[in-house]
């Protein structure tokens, strides 16, 4: 695998395996040598999963042991057995209470969450508590009463696609990309990857779904913009069965950089399943005196229906008529309902559609005549109520050319192959987008209470670190969390408390100066990945001392912020990073305009690459984290 200048063999001679040109992406390449290294993406919807594989012929997305390529979102719980997928889904009317489905809106969200206990009254199967104060799902299996963790039944639902990539790539699947919303906060993120470490899987990125469809969209594209001109400006539209997400890309030649992202949680497919069967209940209980909401089993039958009638709503704007066989008490229910009443129903549903697009446009400062093109994905998409707002609000006709469905997971295999150092994939680099502004506070060590910095503004560029300079004589802790409470789809905004040990004064009593590295990485989790003290040391009699920094001549609470080298937007975008002294904190990269790791790892992971007495999965691991 040619890496940067470096050659690295993996494996013994004597086979083939694919590589992509970077000449033509949807052309193949081979090379002789088997690499066992799995491309995998994951896209883990609300209400149905999908996987897709890198291998001989591009990217594929696989089926299932059904043939069919859609792997409901469903898991269920009998009393011998298991099942997962499109068996569990089977068993939703059946064995209702013990069958789960659109548990991912629970990740990280704590039990006594307003959202949670909202969302309890129209489940059908029960939550609880579990004892870290997270939410559980409390179902019967093996003729017990089990309280499972959300982090657990996504954990099944991935081991079940880990299953379908290992059948289609016929060898064991570790490493993969899952997709995740946009809106996701820390916790939520954090859950999701300790779900994919249950289920023994290596995630070397958490995706929001929009930037995936965006490297969808833009990695094969030969007509793009030089990195010297003025980038494509795109909109992408996600509006999923459970949220709608809207992001805006700009692209150039080999490269992706997102503006900004904006989202409603609460408009999806479900809501506009539930305006129906809001309406049908009312109806069965004025002609047939049927209290719908009691019975759980006709219930979720209900919801199937409607969610039948809906699509066939999106192709057909005729009456269409709602029969259900012994629905209640052995009674026979019958509805209709066309098109335009429906759109009369969902009026309120309709109305929220331009809101986020709103504001995309403001947070990105552009004009509608910026936009190249507006790509529209995701299942509801397919309601033309929702096709014509779109398209009226950016006065264009929408573009279809993805798969509304499977574009998710074919972004996120796209993402795994050029991490994966088995494939050599074009050189495409993508820069991301903090979704919520994130703040630090801390207690002042002087008499002035709490003190607090920004140190993430929304939509500042990510992966990137920072490093922040304070002056103190002991330990200290600081908080992180979101400050803009009005965008948070969370009670909470606490990220979380980091402690800053072994802090201790200067030989002369003066306070020490702390440098402390904090970081939003590829996955959109902030942490603080390192703290060092810096002691002064005094050289000879009447030389300056190895430290330039004074700390004496600082205030005892100052906090100082290393800044980054800021890359300007549009057309005054610098393509060269200015020459760094040396004794800046980090480096900006060349092309993506985001720090890279220090200096010292760096050169570890070339020289790991470099030796070829390392065991062959140590090199692969150096090359993933050197790329």
């Amino acid at each position: 695998v040619y890496f940067k200048g470096v050659v690295a063999i993996i494996g013994h001679t004597g086979s083939q395996h694919a590589l992509f040109s970077s000449q033509q992406p949807d052309k193949i390449k081979y090379c002789r040598f088997p690499v066992k290294m799995s491309v995998v993406g994951f896209d883990v919807g609300f209400q149905s999963c999908y996987v897709a594989v890198a291998r001989a012929g591009g990217i594929e997305t696989v089926a299932n042991e059904y043939s069919d390529r859609c792997t409901p979102s469903f898991v269920s719980f009998g009393p011998r057995n298991r099942s997962i997928g499109a068996a569990a889904k089977s068993q939703v009317v059946t064995n209702c209470q013990n069958t789960v489905q659109g548990f991912k809106r629970f990740h990280g969200r704590a039990f006594s969450d307003p959202y949670v206990q909202a969302a309890k009254s129209s489940l059908v199967f029960d939550l609880a508590q579990m004892p870290t104060g997270t939410t559980g799902i409390k179902v019967m299996y093996m003729e017990e009463e089990k309280v499972f963790s959300i982090e657990q039944v996504t954990a099944m639902l991935l081991s079940k696609l880990k299953e379908t990539a290992e059948a289609a790539l016929k060898k064991p699947v570790a490493d993969c990309v899952i997709s995740v919303p946009s809106f996701f906060t820390d916790a939520e993120r954090r859950s999701v990857m300790d779900a994919a470490q249950i289920a023994g899987l290596n995630c070397l990125r958490l995706m929001n779904d929009t930037t995936a469809v965006a490297l969808a969209y833009g990695i094969y594209k030969q007509d793009l913009p030089a990195p010297e001109e003025k980038p494509r400006t795109v909109v992408f539209v996600d509006v999923g069965h459970a949220a709608y997400q809207v992001s805006v890309c700009a692209f150039n030649k080999g490269k992706l950089k997102v503006l900004g992202s904006a989202f409603d949680h609460e408009l999806g497919g479900k809501d506009f399943d539930e305006v129906l069967v809001k309406h049908f209940c009312e109806e069965f209980a004025q002609k047939y005196k049927l209290d719908v909401r009691s019975k759980p089993r006709a219930l979720v039958r209900l919801y199937q229906e409607c969610e039948k009638l809906k699509k066939l709503m999106s192709a057909n704007s005729s009456d269409l008529p709602l029969n259900i066989e012994c629905f209640m008490n052995d009674i026979d229910v019958s509805g209709k309902l066309n098109r335009g009443k429906f759109e009369e129903l969902c009026a309120d549903l309709l109305d929220k559609v331009e809101a986020p697009l709103r504001s995309i446009m403001e947070q990105t400062r552009l004009k509608k005549e910026d936009i190249y093109a507006v790509e529209i994905i995701g299942g509801a998409s397919r309601i033309p109520a929702i096709k014509e707002r779109i398209s009226k609000y950016f006065g264009k006709e929408l573009s279809t050319t993805l798969n509304a469905d499977e574009a998710v997971a074919r972004g996120c295999a796209l993402q795994c192959a050029i991490l994966s150092p088995a494939f050599k994939v074009r050189e495409f680099s993508i820069t991301e987008v903090v979704p919520y502004p994130i703040s630090l506070k801390w207690t002042s060590a002087a008499d002035e209470g709490i003190s607090d910095c920004e140190v993430f503004p929304k939509n500042h560029a990510a992966p990137f670190s920072k490093v922040l300079t304070f002056y103190r004589r002991e330990p200290f802790s600081l908080e992180a969390y979101y400050n803009n409470m009005k965008e948070l789809p969370y009670p909470d905004p606490t990220i979380g408390q980091f402690t800053i040990q072994k802090v201790v004064p200067q030989p002369s009593g003066e306070s020490s100066k702390v440098k402390v590295k904090v970081r939003v990485n590829v996955h959109g989790v902030f942490s603080v990945s390192s703290a060092s003290l810096v002691e002064v040391v005094k050289s000879a009699e009447g030389e300056e001392p190895m430290e330039m920094d004074n700390p004496a001549k600082e205030d005892e609470n100052k906090m100082q912020v290393d800044q980054e080298v800021q890359k300007a937007q549009g057309d005054d975008q610098k393509e060269h990073a200015d020459k760094k002294s040396d004794t800046e904190e980090m480096e900006v990269c060349e092309y993506t305009c985001t720090p890279t790791p220090d200096i010292q790892h760096f050169n570890e992971y070339r020289a790991c690459i470099s030796n070829y007495s390392l065991p062959v999965v140590h090199v692969k691991t150096a090359m993933v984290h050197f790329h």
